[in-house]
């Protein structure tokens, strides 16, 4: 049976991210074969490596198939709001495309995130 890269992410209600979680492997190939495990990991190392750059982010990706890391509040450290929400844009459309374009191998979960605007 082919497996599922699981991907959960908190976001404050600024819609900036909180925590990202990441966890197994998508599809059926081997690791380092998979178009949709690799773009995902491509997606998430990125953004965490931006983040981590400007001291915004921590954490570690343990075993092969594991990431998490947790996101310092816009104006932590000097962290600039406007870029920390831009990050977290390219990070959630990037995930959202994948998921849309190969539901089988990945799963997204977001909580979180700016309340639900008036109408």
């Amino acid at each position: 049976m082919a497996g599922v890269l699981r991907v959960e992410v908190q976001l404050r209600d600024d819609g900036t991210l909180a925590e990202v979680r990441a966890s197994g492997h998508a599809g059926s190939a081997p690791a380092g074969t998979n178009i949709a495990c690799a773009a995902a990991t491509a997606l998430l190392r990125t953004a965490g490596g931006l983040l981590a750059g400007e001291g915004a982010a921590r954490g570690a990706a343990g075993m092969p198939g594991e990431m998490q890391f947790t996101v310092s509040p816009p104006g932590a450290g000097g962290t600039d709001a406007a870029w920390l929400r831009g990050v977290s844009d390219f990070l959630l459309q990037g995930l959202r495309d994948l998921q849309r374009e190969r539901p089988e191998a990945v799963a997204l979960t977001v909580r979180g995130g700016p309340p639900p605007a008036r109408q």
